[in-house]
């Protein structure tokens, strides 16, 4: 019987003619005698369910039930097992998507001593009642009777039919399932939630909301950084999708680690659907529908269409993702759009003649676009009207050694308020700690009730915290201001000279702490530039204005004006304007995004 079996399963697995009967050949009779074995074959369809009391089993909670009445249901048969299989958290409604379904199927064809395939539940093995069917015609073909451990039909037409009736049951059942989760994802997105893992860049984390534990979303502190400097760096078009990628690994991004991955740097291609991803500007997406997200945007809409454009530009043909590297790129526009109400940056470019020499220029984003007429510039040129605008810069030696004595007078003074200030702020902090003793002891013989006393600590903590926070606050914010407009007055004595001979790296980066953008034009076929400067050298030329006109009056005049204490040029034209001041970046000191309000209060 079993070398019978044996030779016709070699034929059967994968002869639709034999599995259907058309050969003439008829199926053995299956599941005969106590000399057959049976295989196992276990399944969850959530890989979640592999991980339930692992402490406990090493396959997990679900997959231990099913064996255990599996084993029992086995040896009813009389038949020990052979072969246990585990599909692992694979939900494919499908058995031609389970890989270890037909890994079993594989063993049955070459083990003729099987004569059972033992599973939990019809449920947890089929999803439709044509998987059902097939399965069972192909294991009838070899000779293997499937059963169930908890459902037992007995035999005949009857119980053939009871299994097809609770096939069709089950897949009705999936189907329903299937079509009110997908009713249900939909209005969790309409309400803006995320249907699905967190993207990266963000974290899946359970809240607390009036005493209800809620998952939700939130942002991941550790990577959603480097998604925010990715689209930035992006969006001015100065970098290629592989060069971004490689300086995001540089810097440490990693993708979360999974069950089944281990974490490691982004990929081309997921760092590519980031990029395209509304999600990370607060919108939620699901079945090509864009619905308001309520987890917090990590960039702006703003960013996130720039970037569109860039990747649209480099889908075309004529436009590859590469970039050419030079150490103006970025910080250029065009001056005649800007006159005509657009923006648009200059874009670098090199071209090769006929004899294989290469040249560098610069084109506005517009021409590109047929929306402005300004011609290639040579780089040379464009480098040497950049060089004049830094030169334009200059101070007048003269002003630069008065400003300084200034900033070192007012220095003195702004330091010797701090310290009354603070003084003043320690005895109220002290008196507050009294306060709060009294308070504590009053309560303590029961002369005020206890929410009154409640209140009063509370409102003497907020007063505490408010003036922690500003001792807090020392002297050095002041002494970082006033290190920062030297180091300006430093830079702008002689800006020319330190610009030409620093290397590319440092000229972009004296440029950067210069202007906040640079505008080019071609007058008459030659290129200029003219410049926004950031808002402390605005403030160091407005004071240096100031003094040239205090200068061109009579010296007597000039001498009692400098004299006076309200002409000091620190205080009076750059501590006054209460302005956040950014710090030239790379050039100590850095003080961007430092907001320091100058008093002698």
């Amino acid at each position: 019987m079993t070398q019978q079996r044996a030779a016709h399963r070699r034929n059967s697995f994968s002869g639709w003619e034999s599995l259907l009967g058309l050969d003439g050949s008829a199926p053995p009779a299956v599941g005969q005698g106590a000399e057959g074995q049976a295989v196992v074959y276990l399944r969850v369809s959530d890989p979640r369910q592999m991980l339930t009391a692992i402490d406990i089993d090493a396959d997990g909670n679900s997959i231990a039930t099913q064996r255990e009445a599996c084993v029992v249901r086995a040896e009813r048969a009389k038949a020990p097992i052979a072969q246990e299989f585990i599909e692992p958290g694979n939900s494919a409604q499908s058995i031609g998507k389970r890989p270890v379904f037909r890994e079993m199927l594989r063993y049955i064809e070459h083990h003729p001593e099987v004569s059972y395939v033992v599973i939990y539940m019809r449920s947890r093995a089929f999803r439709n009642l044509a998987d059902a069917a097939i399965t069972k015609r192909i294991l009838a073909s070899m000779g293997v009777k499937l059963i169930s451990a908890k459902e037992d039909f007995g035999e005949g037409y009857m119980a053939d039919a009871m299994e097809a009736v609770t096939d069709i049951m089950n897949e009705v059942q999936v189907r329903q399932s299937g079509e009110d989760i997908k009713q249900k994802m939909l209005h969790k997105a309409m309400s803006g939630g995320t249907t699905g893992r967190a993207k990266i860049g963000y974290l899946n984390v359970r809240k607390d909301f009036d005493g209800r534990l809620v998952n939700t979303i939130d942002v991941d502190p550790q990577r959603a950084p480097y998604i925010r400097w990715a689209f930035e760096q992006y969006a001015t078009g100065e970098v290629s999708m592989s060069m971004l990628r490689e300086r995001l690994s540089e810097q440490g991004l990693t993708t979360r680690p999974t069950a089944k991955w281990k974490e490691g740097p982004l990929s081309l291609n997921q760092l590519s659907l980031i990029l395209r991803d509304p999600y990370y500007v607060g919108m939620v997406t699901y079945k090509g529908q864009i619905f308001d997200g309520r987890h917090e945007a990590l960039v702006s809409a703003e960013t996130f269409e720039r970037v569109q454009e860039v990747l649209a530009a480099r889908r075309r043909p004529v436009q590859r993702d590469q970039v050419h590297a030079h150490f103006l790129r970025g910080l250029m526009c065009c001056d005649r759009c800007n006159a005509a109400g657009r923006e648009h940056r200059m874009i670098y470019t090199e071209a090769n003649n006929g004899n294989g020499q290469c040249y560098g220029y610069y084109l506005c984003r517009g021409r590109q676009e047929t929306t402005c007429d300004l011609p290639h510039l040579p780089v040379g040129d464009v480098e040497r009207a950049v060089a004049r605008a830094v030169k334009a810069l200059a101070l007048d030696p003269e002003f630069v050694v008065e400003m300084k004595r200034h900033v070192h007078e007012a220095l003195i003074v702004q330091q010797q308020g701090e310290r009354d200030a603070r003084t003043r702020l320690a005895a109220q902090l002290k008196k507050l700690e009294v306060q709060e003793s009294n308070l504590l002891d009053i309560a303590a013989d029961g002369e005020l009730a206890a929410d009154a006393v409640k209140a009063r600590l509370r409102a003497l903590a907020v007063q505490r915290r408010a003036l922690v926070d500003k001792l807090a606050r020392s002297d050095e914010l002041i002494q970082r201001h006033a290190d920062m407009v030297l180091t300006y007055l430093d830079l702008l004595a002689r800006p020319y000279s330190f610009y030409v001979s620093a290397s590319e790296s440092i000229k972009r980066r004296i440029l950067e702490a210069f202007f906040s953008c640079l505008w080019i034009e071609d007058e008459s076929h030659r290129v200029s530039a003219r410049g926004q400067v950031h808002e402390p050298i605005a403030l160091i030329q407005a004071a240096a204005a100031e003094w040239a006109v205090t200068k061109a009056k009579s010296a007597s005049e000039t001498a009692d004006a400098l004299d006076s204490t309200p002409s000091n040029l620190y205080l009076k034209a750059i501590c006054s304007s209460k302005a956040g001041v950014v710090g030239p970046e790379g050039l100590e000191p850095s003080t961007r995004g430092l907001k320091v309000r100058c008093s002698t209060d």
